[in-house]
Formats: C-alpha cells, structure tokens, sequence
C-alpha cells in the first residue's frame, strides 16, 4: 500500500468513527429569544457536552439525555425548553426560523455565529 492509499484509509477509518458534534439551544419565552448554552460530542455509547461559559462538563447516556438535563437544570433561569441541535450535517431545507420543534430537537443549523442570541425566531408556517 503506499503512503497516498494508507493516508485515505487512515482518514476514511477516522471520518467513519467520529463522533456527531451537536448543540444545546435554551429558548426564552414562546421562541422570543434563544441562545446556545453548550456543545457536545455524541459517541455510540455516551455524549460529553461543554457549556459555552466553561465550568459546566457533562456526561450522558446520549445527547438526548444531555438536552433534558440542561431543559431540568436551566428552568430557573427563565428557558421554557432546551433544543438539541445536530451540526455539520445538511441543514433542513426551513432555516430554523421557520423549524417545526419536535421533541425538543429544531432540525439543523449552521449559523456562522453559534453563540450570538437569537432575537426573533419567526412565526411558525
């Protein structure tokens, strides 16, 4: 094998493997206002999610379980639910200003600035 092939297999064995980079979006209000409050790294048989302020690491059976933990732990701030939000895949063809919310998940987004507050969500279709 030569060092071009074995550099495609390494490469093809790494992307095959890889773990799914998601969010963690707090809504405020009836979609008024949102922000993301973490990112995370979905495994096979866990995910890990890093709060965006730092001093929050959490560990869980999966990102869903890591979503309903933040929703839980965030109510006293005034978030009326928490959205998992998978990144880097293709986005879904409504933005998601116009997404239709289904268990806590907005289709995907890939907003060139992840951690600006979104102030308007939009009326849904």
């Amino acid at each position: 094998m030569t060092k071009d092939e074995f550099a495609a297999v390494v490469h093809q064995l790494a992307e095959d493997d890889a773990p799914r980079l998601f969010a963690i979006v707090e809504e405020y209000g009836e979609a008024e206002d949102a922000r993301v409050a973490g990112y995370g790294l979905a495994y096979d048989d866990r995910a890990e999610v890093d709060s965006v302020e730092g001093g929050f690491r959490l560990s869980s059976q999966s990102a869903e379980s890591a979503r309903a933990l933040f929703e839980v732990g965030s109510r006293s701030t005034g978030t009326r639910r928490a959205h998992l939000v998978w990144l880097g895949e293709p986005q879904a063809s409504a933005g998601p200003e116009r997404a239709q919310q289904t268990d806590g998940q907005w289709p995907n987004s890939t907003s060139s600035a992840p951690r600006r507050a979104v102030t308007s969500w939009g009326s849904s279709p």
